[in-house]
Protein backbone atom coordinates (compact mmCIF):
# COMPACT_ATOMS: atom_id res chain seq x y z
CA UNK A 1 0.00 0.00 0.00
CA UNK A 2 1.27 3.56 -1.30
CA UNK A 3 1.71 6.48 1.29
CA UNK A 4 -0.35 9.19 0.73
CA UNK A 5 0.53 12.53 1.94
CA UNK A 6 -2.23 14.08 4.30
CA UNK A 7 -1.06 17.43 5.34
CA UNK A 8 0.96 19.88 3.97
CA UNK A 9 3.49 20.27 5.94
CA UNK A 10 4.29 16.74 4.30
CA UNK A 11 6.08 18.89 1.77
CA UNK A 12 9.72 19.31 1.15
CA UNK A 13 11.58 21.49 3.41
CA UNK A 14 13.03 23.71 0.50
CA UNK A 15 8.95 24.38 -0.52
CA UNK A 16 7.41 25.30 2.63
CA UNK A 17 10.48 27.58 3.08
CA UNK A 18 8.40 29.76 0.37
CA UNK A 19 4.91 29.29 1.49
CA UNK A 20 2.98 30.94 4.76
CA UNK A 21 0.45 29.81 6.72
CA UNK A 22 -3.00 31.82 6.41
CA UNK A 23 -4.70 31.92 9.58
CA UNK A 24 -8.37 31.93 10.42
CA UNK A 25 -10.13 34.26 13.00
CA UNK A 26 -8.51 32.63 15.68
CA UNK A 27 -4.86 32.54 14.88
CA UNK A 28 -4.68 28.99 13.66
CA UNK A 29 -3.25 27.97 10.45
CA UNK A 30 -5.63 26.78 7.85
CA UNK A 31 -3.82 26.79 4.47
CA UNK A 32 -0.50 27.14 3.06
CA UNK A 33 0.09 29.87 0.30
CA UNK A 34 3.03 32.16 -1.63
CA UNK A 35 3.92 35.06 0.46
CA UNK A 36 3.16 36.92 -3.02
CA UNK A 37 -0.39 35.61 -3.19
CA UNK A 38 -0.98 36.13 0.88
CA UNK A 39 0.15 39.94 0.59
CA UNK A 40 -1.63 40.48 -2.82
CA UNK A 41 -5.21 39.59 -1.61
CA UNK A 42 -4.53 41.17 2.23
CA UNK A 43 -4.85 37.19 3.83
CA UNK A 44 -4.59 37.05 7.79
CA UNK A 45 -0.68 35.70 8.09
CA UNK A 46 2.15 35.59 10.86
CA UNK A 47 5.57 38.44 10.96
CA UNK A 48 7.55 38.88 13.08
CA UNK A 49 9.23 42.38 14.50
CA UNK A 50 12.60 42.55 15.62
CA UNK A 51 14.34 45.24 17.18
CA UNK A 52 18.52 44.62 18.24
CA UNK A 53 19.70 46.55 21.20
CA UNK A 54 23.38 46.74 21.06
CA UNK A 55 25.19 46.54 24.61
CA UNK A 56 25.21 50.19 25.54
CA UNK A 57 21.16 50.03 25.63
CA UNK A 58 20.55 51.53 22.27
CA UNK A 59 18.17 49.93 19.85
CA UNK A 60 19.13 49.86 15.59
CA UNK A 61 16.58 50.83 13.21
CA UNK A 62 16.67 51.09 9.68
CA UNK A 63 15.61 53.36 7.02
CA UNK A 64 13.36 52.26 4.40
CA UNK A 65 14.66 52.97 1.04
CA UNK A 66 13.20 56.15 -1.05
CA UNK A 67 11.41 53.05 -3.80
CA UNK A 68 10.24 50.40 -0.72
CA UNK A 69 6.72 49.82 -1.54
CA UNK A 70 6.08 50.05 1.72
CA UNK A 71 6.90 52.99 4.07
CA UNK A 72 9.14 54.39 1.67
CA UNK A 73 11.89 56.40 3.44
CA UNK A 74 10.70 55.88 6.93
CA UNK A 75 12.67 54.71 9.75
CA UNK A 76 12.08 51.48 11.11
CA UNK A 77 12.50 48.27 13.72
CA UNK A 78 15.65 46.83 13.06
CA UNK A 79 14.31 43.72 10.74
CA UNK A 80 11.05 42.49 10.03
CA UNK A 81 10.07 39.20 8.28
CA UNK A 82 7.27 36.33 7.40
CA UNK A 83 7.09 33.14 9.69
CA UNK A 84 6.98 30.40 7.13
CA UNK A 85 5.20 27.20 6.94
CA UNK A 86 5.48 25.27 10.09
CA UNK A 87 7.99 27.54 11.65
CA UNK A 88 7.57 28.93 15.15
CA UNK A 89 7.96 32.71 15.25
CA UNK A 90 10.72 32.62 17.49
CA UNK A 91 12.76 30.78 15.06
CA UNK A 92 11.70 32.81 12.34
CA UNK A 93 12.49 35.81 14.48
CA UNK A 94 16.30 34.22 14.57
CA UNK A 95 15.82 33.54 11.07
CA UNK A 96 14.89 36.82 10.31
CA UNK A 97 18.14 38.73 12.04
CA UNK A 98 20.33 36.77 10.68
CA UNK A 99 18.92 36.94 7.22
CA UNK A 100 19.00 40.58 7.16
CA UNK A 101 21.37 41.95 10.23
CA UNK A 102 24.08 39.00 9.72
CA UNK A 103 23.38 38.91 13.64
CA UNK A 104 23.43 35.24 15.36
CA UNK A 105 22.97 34.07 18.69
CA UNK A 106 21.35 36.81 20.17
CA UNK A 107 19.21 36.62 23.07
CA UNK A 108 14.96 37.09 21.72
CA UNK A 109 12.17 37.73 23.96
CA UNK A 110 8.76 37.63 22.41
CA UNK A 111 7.25 40.49 23.80
CA UNK A 112 3.91 40.37 22.76
CA UNK A 113 1.59 39.22 19.22
CA UNK A 114 -0.96 41.73 18.19
CA UNK A 115 -3.45 41.83 14.83
CA UNK A 116 -3.03 44.81 13.25
CA UNK A 117 -3.38 46.06 8.80
CA UNK A 118 -0.88 47.38 7.54
CA UNK A 119 -1.14 50.22 5.05
CA UNK A 120 -1.61 48.00 2.11
CA UNK A 121 -5.00 46.21 3.88
CA UNK A 122 -2.65 43.24 4.96
CA UNK A 123 -4.31 41.91 7.60
CA UNK A 124 -1.48 40.44 10.12
CA UNK A 125 -0.50 38.90 13.39
CA UNK A 126 2.87 40.52 14.75
CA UNK A 127 4.60 38.79 16.62
CA UNK A 128 7.57 41.44 18.37
CA UNK A 129 10.93 40.61 19.63
CA UNK A 130 13.62 42.36 21.49
CA UNK A 131 16.43 40.87 20.39
CA UNK A 132 20.10 41.37 22.52
CA UNK A 133 21.99 43.13 23.83
CA UNK A 134 24.72 41.95 21.05
CA UNK A 135 27.80 43.22 20.78
CA UNK A 136 28.04 43.00 17.14
CA UNK A 137 27.40 45.59 14.74
CA UNK A 138 24.45 44.72 11.92
CA UNK A 139 24.93 44.75 8.78
CA UNK A 140 22.93 46.98 6.39
CA UNK A 141 21.20 44.95 3.58
CA UNK A 142 21.43 48.28 0.97
CA UNK A 143 18.86 46.66 -0.94
CA UNK A 144 16.20 46.83 2.02
CA UNK A 145 17.17 49.67 3.87
CA UNK A 146 18.77 53.22 2.78
CA UNK A 147 20.54 53.82 6.54
CA UNK A 148 20.78 52.32 10.20
CA UNK A 149 21.19 53.72 13.50
CA UNK A 150 21.67 52.93 17.08
CA UNK A 151 19.06 55.20 19.15
CA UNK A 152 19.08 55.69 23.11
CA UNK A 153 15.66 55.64 24.96
CA UNK A 154 15.27 59.08 25.03
CA UNK A 155 15.98 59.95 21.09
CA UNK A 156 13.72 57.04 20.00
CA UNK A 157 10.66 58.27 22.34
CA UNK A 158 11.56 62.06 21.27
CA UNK A 159 11.14 61.06 17.89
CA UNK A 160 7.65 59.08 18.70
CA UNK A 161 6.63 61.95 20.16
CA UNK A 162 7.78 64.49 18.17
CA UNK A 163 8.05 63.49 14.42
CA UNK A 164 5.91 60.22 14.13
CA UNK A 165 6.24 61.51 10.47
CA UNK A 166 9.69 59.73 10.04
CA UNK A 167 8.60 57.19 11.67
CA UNK A 168 6.38 53.66 10.43
CA UNK A 169 2.94 52.78 12.82
CA UNK A 170 4.64 49.56 13.75
CA UNK A 171 7.77 51.22 15.39
CA UNK A 172 5.84 53.97 17.36
CA UNK A 173 3.44 51.54 18.71
CA UNK A 174 6.25 49.39 19.74
CA UNK A 175 7.47 52.47 21.78
CA UNK A 176 4.19 53.71 22.78
CA UNK A 177 3.50 50.04 24.10
CA UNK A 178 6.89 50.03 26.42
CA UNK A 179 8.07 46.98 24.18
CA UNK A 180 11.68 48.21 23.48
CA UNK A 181 11.94 50.13 26.59
CA UNK A 182 9.96 50.07 29.67
CA UNK A 183 7.95 52.90 30.23
CA UNK A 184 8.53 55.18 33.55
CA UNK A 185 6.13 57.93 33.46
CA UNK A 186 4.10 60.05 30.61
CA UNK A 187 2.86 58.77 27.36
CA UNK A 188 6.47 57.75 26.38
CA UNK A 189 8.97 59.48 27.97
CA UNK A 190 10.80 57.63 30.66
CA UNK A 191 10.85 60.10 33.21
Amino acid sequence: MKKIPDGPYDLPEDRLQNLVELLEGYGRPFMLTSLKTASKLGLLRRIVLICLKNTRDRVYLQKHTPTAPLYAGLWDVSAIGSVTAGEAPGDAAERVLFQQLGIRGARLRAMGTLPYTDSRGSSLSATFFLAGPSPARPRLDESRSADGMFVDQHELEGLALHQQEMLTPELIWAVQSGWIFRKKGGPFLAG
